[in-house]
């Protein structure tokens, strides 16, 4: 058994402390996980955690429960007066340090040579930094009034419409969402109100899933419904021509590269690709990596040329670009005809409210408060901790 020992203080757990749990998993067979005491946190960081140090070795271990046999890891509460006691104790293979414990280096070298103790020291790499802040998610949490509320985004509304009506009625100021919706799309938008604004960045690590309408024979040069359409010609409908759409859908799925498109609201030199579109401006886009989870044909219609898909997806995919693609794969042209978000991770539209529901005096009670969302937001990424 390959032991690889971490420590932390491991106080308000994000995706930045799992990601660093499935980085030192990768370096042994047996994780140990040193919580930091209460009494060194305050002298390092000059400031009380947020939860004790029962509290947060509590915390860990039901967060490591939903994907890890209690016999692959072992959590224990550091000693006060000697760091490196449990790393004596443990004798661990490998000590694994995060980003911000490079500090801890020249100790480790010294405790090593000066020891019967043999281990590797391995550095771990910075997740997210600009989101993953333990300052930040702290004081999304410590604000009273602030939370997640899941919209049922209607078509015609863009994303920062549904931001403006929600600070007119909630009468809050401090108002954003953890990812936009196109104009004609439907569905789910988690908008963040009070300090949770600080948090949008985290749903990033999440899936999407999305159903989508495409329609084969046509073009446009938005990819979707709203641009300018051409017809183009395509091939006879038939029962081959379904088993050929399987095939094609079926070779979307993986890790790949994906060109943003011209109308999009992607940034390139601090100007947004669609207003360089709408000038009739086409400017070189470097393709970015993104991962089709699952891509599944629902239905196909042949008088219309209508497919449905259901597409879960990495942040970041384009479902325009994918319908173009497939077209374009399929010698037929493609446009996006409709695309409804169904979840973000474990969030789904289904629970979500329409706008013209919401007022001042009721919105609160669909508010997800940060501590729910994380806890949702940590549960679905240990999902892929589990060892072989």
């Amino acid at each position: 058994m390959k032991k690889v020992l971490i420590a932390g203080t491991f106080d308000i757990i994000h995706p930045g402390h799992i990601n660093l749990i499935k980085q030192a998993k990768e370096f042994g067979d047996f994780l140990v996980v040193v919580i930091a005491r209460d009494k060194n946190v305050i002298k390092a960081k000059g400031k009380q955690p947020f939860f004790n140090e029962k509290q947060r070795l509590e915390n860990l271990k039901k967060l490591l429960s939903y994907s890890l046999k209690p016999t692959h890891y072992k959590l224990v509460l550091g000693d006060e007066k000697d760091p490196y006691k449990i790393i004596r104790e443990e004798n661990s293979q490998v000590i694994a340090l995060g980003y911000d414990q490079q500090s801890h280096l020249a100790e480790l070298n010294e405790l090593r040579a000066n020891s019967n103790l043999f281990f590797s020291i391995e550095r771990l790499e910075v997740f997210k930094e600009e989101v993953c802040k333990g300052k930040k998610i702290r004081k999304s949490v410590e604000d009273s009034q602030s939370g997640f509320l899941l919209i049922d985004k209607e078509d015609g509304w863009t994303s920062h419409d549904v931001v403006a009506k929600l600070r007119s009625i909630l009468k809050i100021k401090q108002i954003g969402h953890t990812g936009t919706l196109d104009p004609f799309a439907t569905g789910l938008l988690i908008c963040a109100v009070g300090k949770a604004t600080k948090m949008v960045g985290l749903f990033d690590v999440l899936a999407k899933e999305y159903e989508a309408e495409v329609r084969l024979g046509v073009t446009s040069d938005t990819y979707d419904r709203t641009g300018q359409i051409q017809k183009s010609k395509i091939k006879s409908q038939n029962d081959k021509t379904k088993l050929k759409i399987n095939e094609v859908i079926n070779s979307f799925i993986g890790k790949q590269q994906q060109l943003p498109p011209m109308y999009s609201a992607k940034k390139i030199q601090g100007k947004k690709l669609y207003e360089l579109a709408r000038k009739g401006k086409e400017v070189e886009r470097k393709p970015g990596e993104i991962e089709i989870y699952n891509l599944e044909l629902l239905n196909f219609d042949h008088q219309s040329s209508i497919i449905n898909l259901r597409v879960k997806c990495s942040t970041g995919t384009y479902i325009r670009t994918l319908a173009y693609d497939i077209g374009q794969k399929l010698g037929t042209g493609a446009i996006l005809e409709e695309l409804k978000r169904t979840a973000i991770g474990d969030f789904n539209v289904s629970k979500a409210i329409q706008l013209e529901n919401l007022t001042k005096d009721n919105y609160s009670k669909y508010l997800i408060k940060p501590l729910e969302a994380l806890e949702k937001i940590n549960a679905n990424l240990t999902q892929n901790l589990k060892y072989d």
